[in-house]
């Protein structure tokens, strides 16, 4: 019995040492980020399955650094045996996280008909053609149980023609027909209100987001550019 009590207080004991090197690895990485990027947000550190190598996530950006902090790479760390992307893993659950930031409200939002089997976020311009090419089949999407939540990226930038046309959309007494309206080629009426364009403009750079549409899935993946429903829909719904 005694002996069983020290084989577990060692083992107590080696855990927590090697609990040590770990933080302070963390620490010393912590210490080279805030060099780099003063004011920056703290990053969420962990260990990889690799020695000496950890996983750093900024927002929705993820990289690796050696524990000694010298040295950083971007790339994907891959488990061949199983298959599996980690990093992609772990993107999807910071975009997942990133999304919840955002008040559904301030969304357009076409709803399923009938059970939403599945949900997509989709940046938007109105005045980009592949934009009104998705748009047009939302009413496919919906039927087949997807969700589609609009959030605004004029990526010609604040000040200009098409974010202003955002913005009467969005204060539209009606956005969800104003955005239907201002997609099939009407010129929405110029309207003013607080609004939440300049912020989904300000999270598509957050998302490192580069053109429209991008799509923002329900299980984290971001699909950029446009994808016909009839390659769409099945894709969203095996399985389901």
């Amino acid at each position: 019995m005694i002996r069983s009590f020290q084989t577990l207080a060692l083992a107590a004991l080696m855990g927590a040492s090697a609990m040590v090197p770990a933080m302070a690895d963390k620490e010393r990485i912590q210490q080279v980020l805030s060099q780099m990027a003063p004011g920056a947000p703290a990053a969420d550190i962990q260990e990889t399955v690799v020695p000496g190598l950890y996983q750093v996530v900024l927002g929705v950006t993820v990289f690796y650094m050696t524990a000694d902090g010298k040295h950083v790479f971007n790339g994907n760390l891959i488990n061949l045996e199983q298959g599996v992307n980690l990093t992609e893993q772990r993107l999807e659950q910071a975009r997942l996280d990133a999304l919840k930031a955002i008040d559904p409200n301030s969304m357009i939002i076409f709803k399923a008909k009938g059970e939403t089997k599945r949900q997509v976020t989709v940046f938007t311009d109105i005045d980009c053609p592949f934009c009104k090419r998705f748009h047009n089949q939302v009413e496919k999407l919906n039927e087949a149980g997807i969700e589609v939540r609009y959030l605004a990226f004029p990526r010609s930038g604040p000040g200009t023609p098409s974010f202003a046309k955002m913005e009467s959309v969005w204060c539209s007494a009606n956005p969800v027909k104003a955005m239907d309206d201002a997609k099939n080629g009407l010129e929405p009426e110029a309207q003013r209100c607080e609004n939440p364009v300049m912020s989904h403009f300000q999270a598509a750079q957050f998302f490192n987001v580069s053109g429209t549409p991008t799509m923002i899935i329900d299980d984290g993946q971001m699909v950029p550019g446009f994808v016909p429903a009839e390659e769409l829909i099945p894709a969203l719904l095996q399985g389901n």
